[in-house]
């Protein structure tokens, strides 16, 4: 027995759900029973007329839903009979249910039923009434997901440009205020899974998800996208577009727009107007600015000096091509965290790029996190850092990024409730990434700053459990064994950390450190000679050197290498003061100057 309101489907005494299409396919079958209703006629009622979308997986796919919910098979119909080619036609006896008492109707509805049964001789009519009354109630979406875009193409060496498609979407859909937008890096988890919408809703907490495709081809850029209520797959609203390669961002805009349509999303008159706005790119310029992109993503100093390379090439190409130059600044401005070039050297460069992004397309929310991050890596300007991450996350509330980054800044100057609300954000944004040994590390370290040894051991040796081979994991951990005064326990997980990472100096200068607290000083000192003769080849940063020293309680030369670290502007010295290995030097009145030039409250 069906209920065409709800979409109930009583069966053998069970009640299920169908989701919107299969039902919306019934439906058709009971309006046009015992008649041929063809494939057209299905992708009529399913899609709009100007919608394009992957029909022959679509519809394939509901038919096989609907099957599941009959019981019915394929190859022996009982109920939908396939006609090759040409569509569908309903094969199962439809009739009026007997009428009986409402006591014994009431006590058979839960019993054995053969057939689908419709309800008196107006059922057709009060079935196509419901049915369209039906798919004019929009189900509330206040969270969504952008799966990645399937490339359409074929050739595998076009997945960077789906995946650059769908990042765009993210983007420019990130700028609504009354729906949360889940981030790339949680739903690039979900590239070709076999989960259904239900279960990957679900996982990620939203009720809402817009999937389709890209084409691109013969200088053409083809795509199809589809919003979706994910717990009812019920389909709110399909459509496609097809610009010249150089109409790519007017095309990712307009897509962007529509689906801000559909959903009855807010946007600001600055991101409305944006949105609407056309743009037109040189599509060698957006090939080499994919490519950068494409190198970015190792995290690596190689690729982010590749990245730099191709980006430079882009805004050679076109001037005005404001996301290059962002992601250039992103690129430069990484150098600090991974510790392999002089500050001077990058943070010139890093500043004037995000100042011509700036002026290129000041509503640019990109743009302002990267000067943001300019001015507290940097200059140490922590209220011009605030103001340009307050002003990102202004333009784009969903910029996962920058609420990171913001919350990153609220920990460094002391406020560590309005930082923890900041990262509550960023975990609902990406949600997959909260789960990553990565961020478990982050949240043990948290603890380990609250004196919480003991969970905070918990939690790192739980992100280690997931993946052994994270170096900062053991790192961390080895610290942490270390504050807890487990020092053996400690020196074996820096050790690690070091057999994992050989090339980075903030963990060998940890583990040099550590054995000098414990007494191992010919070790410790045979780790700060390889650090000074690194020095003298490349950049190591002064404060690894400095963390050594005071190891070995030699706290005037450690003092001596943080005030080289002041003058280089090494991003390392803001985190001195936090720093279990410069505990011993807080009460030092050459420490807390250094401290107040920087412009950080005491920890």
């Amino acid at each position: 027995m069906l209920d065409a309101e709800s979409g109930e489907l009583r069966r053998n005494g069970e009640k299920s759900r169908l989701a919107e299409q299969p039902l919306q396919i019934l439906l058709l079958l009971l309006e046009h029973r015992d008649q041929l209703v063809s494939r057209d006629d299905l992708r009529q009622r399913l899609w709009p007329a100007d919608t394009f979308v992957d029909f022959e997986t679509g519809l394939n796919r509901a038919v096989r839903k609907l099957r599941d919910a009959l019981g019915d098979s394929a190859d022996t119909p009982s109920y939908i009979e396939t006609v090759p080619k040409r569509g569908y036609r309903l094969i199962a006896e439809v009739g009026e249910p007997r009428r009986e008492p409402a006591a014994v109707t009431t006590q058979r509805r839960t019993l054995r039923w053969i057939g689908i049964a419709a309800a008196v001789v107006i059922a057709a009519l009060v079935i196509i009434a419901t049915a369209r009354s039906y798919s004019r109630r929009q189900p509330p979406i206040h969270s969504i997901a952008v799966l990645p875009l399937a490339n359409l193409s074929g050739d595998p060496s076009q997945e960077y440009f789906a995946d650059a498609m769908t990042e765009a979407l993210i983007t420019d859909l990130a700028q609504l205020r009354n729906v949360t937008v889940i981030s790339r890096t949680s739903v690039m988890a979900y590239k070709r899974s076999a989960k259904s919408l239900p279960q990957i809703a679900h996982e990620l907490s939203v009720d809402g998800v817009v999937e389709g495709g890209v084409l691109r081809a013969g200088g053409l850029v083809r795509v199809t996208a589809q919003l979706i209520h994910a717990p009812t797959d019920h389909h709110l609203w399909a459509k496609s577009y097809e610009r010249n390669e150089s109409d790519v961002v007017t095309l990712q805009r307009e897509l962007a727009a529509s689906i801000t349509e559909a959903l009855r999303a807010e946007l600001s008159p600055e991101a409305r107007a944006r949105l609407h706005t056309d743009s037109q790119i040189d599509p060698v310029a957006y090939e080499f600015f994919l490519k950068g992109m494409t190198a970015a993503g190792k995290e690596n100093t190689q690729g982010f000096t590749e990245a730099i390379a191709y980006l430079s090439k882009a805004v050679e190409r076109q001037p005005d091509f404001a996301p290059a130059y962002v992601e250039m600044a992103h690129c430069y401005s990484q150098f600090a965290w991974n510790g392999a070039v002089a500050p001077s050297e990058f943070m010139g460069k890093a500043r004037a790029a995000a100042l011509k992004a700036l002026a290129i397309d000041p509503a640019s929310a990109d743009a302002h996190v990267a000067m943001g991050a300019v001015f507290y890596q940097y200059d140490w300007d922590w209220s011009r850092s605030e103001q340009e991450f307050r002003r990102a996350l202004e333009l784009n509330p969903n910029h996962a990024y920058g609420h990171s980054a913001y919350a990153t800044l609220l920990r460094m100057t002391g406020r560590r409730e309005q930082a923890k609300a900041e990262l509550a954000r960023v975990r609902a944004l990406d949600p997959l990434n909260a789960k990553k040994p990565a961020a478990i590390v982050g949240v043990a370290m948290g603890l380990r700053r609250q004196k919480n040894y003991d969970q905070a051991i918990a939690e790192m040796r739980k992100a280690l459990q997931m993946d052994p081979a994270v170096a900062r994991a053991h790192a961390q951990l080895g610290l942490t064994l270390f504050a807890a005064g487990k020092q053996d326990e400690g020196i074996n997980e820096l050790e690690t950390a070091v057999r994992l990472a050989q090339k980075n100096r903030r963990f060998q200068a940890n583990l040099g450190w550590a054995y000098g607290v414990s007494g191992r000083t010919a070790d410790a000192r045979r780790i700060l000679e390889a650090l000074e003769q690194r020095a003298r080849q490349e950049y190591v940063s002064p404060v690894a050197i400095a963390m050594v020293h005071a190891g070995l309680r030699e706290n005037d030369q450690a003092l001596h290498w943080l005030e080289q670290a002041y003058e280089q502007r090494d991003f390392d010295l803001v985190f001195a003061q936090r720093w279990l290995a410069f505990e011993s030097l807080r009460g030092e009145p050459r420490f807390q100057e250094l401290m107040r030039r920087i412009g950080l409250p005491e920890a």
